[in-house]
């Protein structure tokens, strides 16, 4: 004797009413009884690291915000000079990651794992660096981040 369940449409919803009932109950008795462990999962911003505006100008370089937490920190690096210019940044791990010729009215990105402590910035082009355009960045701990120390990623283009 065949069941014709499915022979209108608000037959084939209690249909499968039932089927998901079933299954959920299936389930259930089949579970230890305990609520399943939740997996930690890491917070926005330690998924989206940190972004710090560097503003060029001659000669000057300007941080907003002025500080960072350890992990990945990008760089957006605005020209707003009448000359090129560029980034480079060093401290913990960080060796010679620099940014491309950034000209006049252009922007650039640079990506960099940094680990907690002091980290110079400054324009690598000519004597801009002499003449003013060095910072420092103290980066704090943070408990949640591990980044991978030297890894770097820059890109350039103009506005």
């Amino acid at each position: 004797m065949a069941v014709h369940w499915f022979q209108s449409p608000r037959g084939a919803r209690e249909g499968l009413r039932f089927l998901a009932l079933a299954a959920l109950t299936a389930a259930t008795a089949c579970s230890n009884g305990s609520a399943p462990t939740p997996t930690p999962t890491p917070s926005a911003s330690a998924r989206a690291g940190t972004t710090i505006t560097v503003t060029e100008k001659e000669y000057s370089l300007a941080l907003s915000p002025a500080q960072a937490t350890s992990g990945t920190v990008t760089f957006v690096v605005d020209n707003a000079g009448t000359v090129a210019h560029a980034l480079a940044i060093a401290g913990p791990g960080v060796s010679n990651a620099h940014t491309s010729t950034i000209p006049p009215g252009g922007r650039a990105r640079l990506t960099v794992a940094l680990r907690p402590g002091s980290y110079e910035l400054w324009c690598p082009i000519a004597k801009h660096k002499e003449l003013g355009m060095d910072t420092h960045l103290q980066v704090r701990g943070n408990s949640s981040a591990s980044p991978t120390p030297g890894s770097a990623a820059a890109s350039a283009t103009k506005h």
